[in-house]
């Protein structure tokens, strides 16, 4: 499992973490070395099946241990949701990985280019450009991948254009710029940095909404 700053990066997608817990389900999987044999690993010291491991514990679908594997109260959730408990359960499992949830404040239900989202990791993280620079795609592929599962009933700002403007401290205005005009309203941080980024931000969601009706 990776880092970048104080984040982790899941070495899973949330597609395949919900694959494996469903076959630790259905097959009634206890034991490191059947799940290794289901994944199709030759042991149990694979790489490849530690990360996972290490992913499943880490957005707290598994436990595992002397005892076994066990899919905790969420992974079952998941594998079998009863009801209306799945969207419930997925906004659960994605509040787990601290980068996914930063990430949909910053640029909203919608994934932006490489470009946006470069920015929006160095905004979050404050990590060189250059060492992201390595790690955009592989983040970029488990956001995308986040939003099939994100609900919107979760008590979170999104903008169905994909930008979220909305400070998060009400205090003092002194150094934020606030527009207002009609339904527009934007407010950001009074630096250059910020709004630049703004600027990038919202050229990429134009150039989108563009390219969807040139499409018309």
């Amino acid at each position: 499992m990776g880092k970048i700053g104080n984040y982790y990066i899941p070495d899973l997608t949330f597609s395949q973490s919900i694959e494996i817990v469903k076959i630790i389900y259905q097959n009634s999987i206890s034991s490191d070395e059947s799940l290794a044999t289901k994944l199709g690993h030759s042991t149990t010291n694979s790489g490849g099946f530690i990360k996972k491991l290490v992913t499943l514990r880490q957005i707290g679908l598994i436990k595992s241990g002397i005892k076994g594997i066990q899919l905790t109260d969420l992974g079952t959730r998941i594998a079998r949701p009863i009801g209306e408990e799945e969207k419930k359960a997925y906004s659960e499992m994605l509040s787990k990985v601290p980068l996914i949830s930063e990430l949909r404040k910053k640029v909203g239900s919608k994934s932006p280019n490489k470009e946006g989202m470069l920015l929006a990791l160095i905004d979050i993280t404050g990590v060189d450009r250059a060492k992201l620079d390595k790690e955009v795609f592989r983040i970029q592929k488990i956001f995308n991948d986040a939003l099939k599962y994100a609900s919107k009933s979760e008590d979170l700002s999104f903008d169905d254009g994909g930008l979220n403007m909305e400070a998060e401290n009400k205090g003092s205005v002194s150094n934020i710029i606030e527009f207002k005009t009609g339904a527009l309203y934007m407010r950001i941080p009074k630096d250059l940095e910020s709004i630049e980024q703004a600027e990038i931000m919202l050229s990429v969601q134009k150039q989108a909404l563009q390219k969807k009706y040139s499409k018309k």
